[in-house]
């Protein structure tokens, strides 16, 4: 068999779906304007009215942050590294058992609209409180960058859609049915989509694995290019991927989305405390089934690649890992007209739910933490209209700033992952510290969380530029590859090896590297750099962020209690549950339980 780089026409049945799938988005929006009840005051637009059931809601938070970042990007990292990132569904599912004890008993009594509303009441201080908002406000808006770009990139190499038409489309809808229906908008249409999600991704799994020969097929060729590795158990901080970084990082990761606005006010929304605490609950089996589908997507495209003969980034068919998942899809299942549609609906719809919900979100922190004192006195109606105006600005800012990015490369994963870590690790650290400790402050908040954030992005940008760089898993043949004129392709230069797969099951490397001199390479380059914090793996960031926020705010406030006036303690109900039977009186704990 041969494969062409010819790229695959994306037909007219492909973008009909496509475009069912956008209007099908854009539609729940327009029910909720006509046909929808109360969406003329603040609590209904942004919150639903605090009446969502516990399944929705956790729907909703699934579609918002498994996003097209990770549809592309889990795959890619499969292929590129192997399957270690396995061990992210530990830290994954200790995240959402950790919000249960947490953010859910100590969130939803406040009855709060903006997550950073807590940091004042905690720290008494508006200043806390604007910065918390500040941070977090970049961190959304970083964290959509990267969801909008990475698809729409691998979209025009792999499919032919402009870049330009997939951001625009993207940003359009989702800023117009967001900006109509609002949090019920919002939640019914990331039910939709979670359907579209789930149904692409099988669809490709399923056709993926019957090309390949089988599952069983699929197993034995990543077991034999080195693909499934789950025994790196290193102490070594530097090491990329372990067991240990990735358990403890990636719990950190998660909490720190979990204690951002988009996650809060979905929180409450629900209509009681139990409900919210099913949402998280919930949210385990789905994105636990989630990233084992996009794991074994991985699987399957490197399996693909090698009983075809022909490995698209070895030879030259795309110049992007990201580009790979799109241009697999797309191949595989060109066989039957609406199938690729289907499946680039899939990505469309994971890059509209995290829009939505982040436009919503920074159209809620502006409203209710930087112009609360120019609304105090306006009407229900006049503050609704301009929450729908900043959904819209925000939307349209989203767009332009994808755009412009839009010389975009490296994993996205990685990459998403940095960029959102260096802001929420901080910021985690600093709703960790005020419901943690009464003893601090709001100098020790300000204190810690300055420091922290300044030495996370420094280590941030200076990992990017100095980090060591891990070796990469061999690429597949492309003995099988054919350019459109039926001449050969030449393997893309800068990569170690490629492979080759032969019809009687048998795998030979066609260089003098082996799979074992990968993690020898790793380990030897390691051991002798010099130890830099550039090295430390980026999943760790996070945790260096909580760390540094809640040691030095402590440090500073028991310094500034010491030498200037003691702050008052707060109360109970401003602490995490279990804290406040150690730190307080049982009277004050049955108060704080009855308020």
């Amino acid at each position: 068999m041969t494969f062409s780089g010819n790229r695959i026409p994306f037909g007219t049945v492909d973008y009909v779906l496509l475009s069912i799938m956008l209007l099908g988005s854009m539609a729940i929006g327009l029910f909720f304007v006509f046909w929808g009840k109360g969406q003329s005051t603040q609590v209904e637009y942004l919150l639903g009215g605090r009446r969502f059931k516990a399944l929705p809601v956790c729907l909703s938070l699934f579609a918002s942050f498994m996003s097209a970042i990770s549809l592309i990007g889990v795959p890619t990292e499969i292929y590129t590294y192997g399957t270690m990132y396995t061990y992210t569904l530990i830290g994954l599912t200790l995240s959402n058992v950790l919000a249960m004890f947490t953010l859910v008993p100590l969130f939803y009594p406040l009855r709060l609209t903006s997550v950073y509303e807590y940091l004042n009441m905690r720290f008494k201080s508006r200043t806390v409180q604007l910065l918390g908002a500040a941070f977090g406000f970049m961190s959304t808006l970083s964290y959509m960058t990267v969801a909008l770009l990475s698809p729409a990139l691998a979209l025009e190499t792999a499919v032919g859609i402009p870049l330009w038409l997939s951001i625009v489309l993207v940003g359009a809808v989702g800023t117009v049915y967001t900006a109509l229906g609002g949090m019920k908008s919002i939640i019914w249409t990331d039910v939709f989509q979670t359907v579209i999600i789930f149904a692409g991704i099988i669809i490709v799994i399923i056709k993926g694995s019957v090309d390949a020969g089988g599952f069983g097929k699929v197993w034995q060729i990543n077991k034999e290019t080195g693909r499934l590795v789950f025994n790196d158990i290193s102490l070594d901080p530097r090491v990329r991927h372990t067991v240990w970084n990735l358990s403890v990082g990636v719990t950190m990761y998660w909490l720190g989305h979990h204690f951002s606005q988009t996650s809060v006010q979905r929180l409450v929304s629900t209509r009681s405390i139990h409900d919210a605490n099913k949402v998280y609950l919930f949210a385990i089996p789905f994105a636990v089934a989630f990233y084992l589908v996009l794991i074994l997507t991985g699987l399957v495209l490197v399996a693909h690649f090698y009983v075809i003969g022909c490995d698209p980034l070895a030879a030259g068919y795309v110049n992007n890992v990201n580009q790979l998942v799109p241009y697999f899809v797309i191949h595989i299942l060109s066989f039957l007209p609406g199938l690729p549609g289907i499946y680039i609906s899939t990505i469309f719809a994971a890059a509209l739910s995290t829009l939505s919900s982040g436009i919503n979100s920074l159209a809620a922190n502006t409203v209710q933490d930087f112009l609360p004192w120019c609304l105090r006195h306006r009407s229900e109606a006049v503050v609704t209209t301009t929450t729908k105006i900043l959904v819209c600005f925000f939307g349209t800012i989203s767009t332009g700033i994808a755009y412009l990015f839009r010389d975009f490369e490296g994993p996205v994963i990685q990459v998403g992952y940095s960029i959102v870590a260096a802001t929420n690790g901080p910021l985690s650290g600093l709703f960790l510290l005020g419901g943690l400790f009464p003893q601090a402050n709001y100098a020790g908040a300000l204190v810690g969380f300055a420091s922290s954030v300044v030495l996370s992005y420094w280590l941030a940008v200076g990992s990017s530029m100095f980090r060591y760089s891990t070796e990469t898993l061999p690429m597949g043949p492309t003995d099988r590859c054919i350019s459109g004129n039926g001449s050969s392709i030449a393997v893309t230069p800068g990569y170690p090896f490629t492979a080759r797969y032969n019809v009687n099951d048998s795998f030979d490397l066609t260089t003098s590297s082996t799979l074992q001199n990968i993690q020898e390479m790793d380990a030897l380059g390691l051991a002798q750099r010099d130890f830099s914090l550039y090295d430390i793996s980026y999943v760790l960031a996070p945790v260096i962020g909580i760390i540094l926020t809640v040691l030095i705010g402590l440090t500073a406030s028991f310094i500034s209690n010491h030498l200037f006036s003691k702050t008052t303690r707060p109360e109970a109900k401003f602490l995490f549950p279990f804290c406040r039977e150690f730190w307080y009186s049982e009277r004050d704990v049955v108060d704080t339980e009855m308020d």
